[in-house]
C-alpha cells in the first residue's frame, strides 16, 4: 500500500530480475478478467523453470492451454456435482461435531489455539473431499494435547498415528512455503549457492515424502473401484471422480468436449489436482476461519445480526447445502471479511500477445499482478472504506446509502479472481 500512496495505480517492481507490473485501478484491468478463451490473458503467472523440478503439475502453474482445459474441466465436474456438494456439506458438519466435542472435553477454562486446530480442520476436510480419505488430523490434535497434558497416555501405535498426522500437516505447509524458492532463484543459486542449496534438498527431500503419500491414495483407490461391480454405487470425491471420468463408470455420460480431451486422466494429471486442492484449500481456509472469528469478536453487533440469521435459518438443526443461499448475512459478512483481509492480497494475469494498458504498449508475456487489497479499500469504490461494514455487501439495492458499491464492488471486489483463470474449487 505504501508504493501504492506513492507511486499510483500502476507501477513496476523488480523481484529477482523478474519484472512485474503492478495495477491498482479497475479501469486498468477491465481487459483482464474477461471469461472468454479468446482472452489476451490466459496464464496467471509466467512459466518458471523450477515449477518442473519442484514437480508442480496442476491447474495453478500450468500455462498450457490444451492441458489447462483438459484439466480444469474434471475439476469442474467434480465441483458442480450436486453429490458432490451435499456430501461435502454432510462431512464438514460430521467433522465439526467430532470437533466441538473435543473442545468440550478439554473444559471451559481451556485456552485453544484457534489457528493450529483449523489447520488441522481444514486439513482434514478438504483432504476428504479431494480423496474420500478420513485422515484423522483432528483427533491425533486433540490425543497429542491430551497426552502432552498427562490426561492420557498413548501406546507406541497411537503415538506413531499422531507423529505421522502432525508430520503431514507440516508437509503440506512446508511444501507450499517452498514454492517461492524455485520461483525466485534460478536453477544454479538453488545447488550452488550454500545456504540456498541446503534448503532446497530439505524442500525436495519432503515434496518426496508428500508425493508419495499421494500416490499412494490414487493408486489404492482405482484398485478399489476396479474391483466394485458395475451395479454398486461409489462414493462422491473429487479422487473418484477423477478416476472414473471417460470411462464406463463416469457419472456424466453426455459428453460436450473434442475428442482430444475425451480420454481418461492419468495419475500424474489427478495428482496435480489433489495437490491444487490441499494447498489452495488447507492454509486459506483456516487462516480465513480465523478472521471471522476475530471480527466477530470485535464487533458484537454484526455478532448478533449473524446469531439471529443463524437461528432463523437453521434453527437447532445442522446446516445442510440448501441453507447456504439462505444465510445472506452470513455471505455479507464473509466478503467484508475478505476485503478487509484478502484471500488473495494480489492476483496475476500474464498476456499472450501485445496489447496497451494505461496508455502503455506492453509487449507478448508481461507480467501484471492485479492489486486487489489496493482496489478493495479505495475511497473512490468504495463508501467508508476503512470501516468494517457488511452491509454494503447486504441487500445494497434497497437502500441508496451505498452508492459507490452498486457501481465498482463488481470489479474492485474479489475473492477468487476472475475470467477464465478464476478458482475452480471457489
Amino acid at each position: 500500500m505504501l508504493m501504492h500512496k506513492k507511486y499510483g495505480d500502476m507501477f513496476e517492481i523488480n523481484m529477482a530480475g523478474k519484472r512485474l507490473i503492478v495495477l491498482c485501478s479497475i479501469d486498468l484491468i477491465e481487459n483482464m478478467n474477461i471469461s472468454s478463451t479468446k482472452t489476451k490473458y490466459p496464464f496467471r503467472n509466467i512459466h518458471f523453470e523450477g515449477s518442473a523440478e519442484y514437480g508442480l503439475q496442476g491447474l495453478a502453474s500450468n500455462n498450457d492451454p490444451k492441458s489447462w482445459k483438459y484439466k480444469r474441466q474434471f475439476y469442474t465436474q467434480a465441483m458442480m456435482t450436486p453429490s458432490f456438494n451435499y456430501q461435502a456439506v454432510e462431512w464438514t458438519n460430521e467433522l465439526w461435531n467430532e470437533m466441538e466435542s473435543y473442545w468440550n472435553n478439554l473444559g471451559e477454562n481451556y485456552e485453544l489455539d484457534l489457528i493450529k486446530w483449523m489447520h488441522r480442520f481444514s486439513n482434514e476436510i478438504i483432504f476428504r473431499i479431494s480423496t474420500g480419505v478420513k485422515n484423522d488430523t483432528v483427533i491425533s490434535y486433540y490425543k497429542n494435547i491430551d497426552h502432552e497434558n498427562n490426561i492420557i497416555v498413548l501406546n507406541e501405535k497411537e503415538r506413531e498415528k499422531v507423529e505421522e498426522s502432525e508430520n503431514f500437516i507440516q508437509s503440506i505447509d512446508t511444501f507450499f512455503k517452498g514454492i517461492v524458492y524455485f520461483v525466485i532463484f534460478n536453477r544454479f543459486m538453488r545447488h550452488y549457492i550454500p545456504f540456498i542449496r541446503g534448503k532446497v534438498k530439505g524442500l525436495l527431500k519432503n515434496r518426496d515424502y508428500l508425493y508419495n503419500k499421494v500416490y499412494e491414495i490414487i493408486k489404492k483407490r482405482r484398485i478399489e473401484i476396479e474391483n466394485t461391480p458395475l451395479d454398486q454405487p461409489l462414493r462422491h470425491d473429487m479422487l473418484t471422480s477423477h478416476i472414473t471420468a471417460n470411462t464406463k463408470r463416469d457419472i456424466n455420460p453426455v459428453k460436450h468436449a473434442d475428442d482430444d480431451l475425451l480420454r481418461p486422466m492419468t495419475d500424474e494429471e489427478i495428482f496435480g489436482s489433489i495437490i491444487d486442492s490441499m494447498g489452495a484449500g488447507t492454509i486459506t481456509t483456516a487462516n480465513f476461519f480465523c478472521f471471522i472469528v476475530y471480527y466477530l469478536g470485535r464487533y458484537p453487533e454484526v455478532k448478533q445480526r449473524f446469531q439471529k440469521e443463524l437461528d432463523e435459518v437453521l434453527g437447532t438443526k445442522s446446516i445442510t447445502y440448501s441453507d447456504l443461499d439462505k444465510l445472506q448475512y452470513c455471505d455479507a459478512i464473509i466478503k467484508e471479511v475478505n476485503r478487509n483481509c484478502p484471500l488473495s492480497f494480489s492476483i496475476g494475469r500474464v498476456n499472450n500477445e501485445k496489447d496497451i494498458v494505461g496508455g502503455f504498449n506492453w509487449p507478448e508475456g508481461t507480467s501484471f499482478s492485479i492489486f486487489y487489497y489496493a482496489t478493495m479499500r479505495r475511497k473512490d469504490y468504495w463508501t467508508d472504506p476503512e470501516k468494517f461494514d457488511p452491509d454494503r455487501f447486504y441487500k445494497i439495492d434497497e437502500s441508496d446509502k451505498y452508492l459507490l458499491e452498486k457501481k465498482y464492488a463488481k470489479n474492485s471486489f474479489t475473492m477468487f479472481g476472475g475470467g477464465i483463470r478464476i478458482c475452480p474449487g471457489r
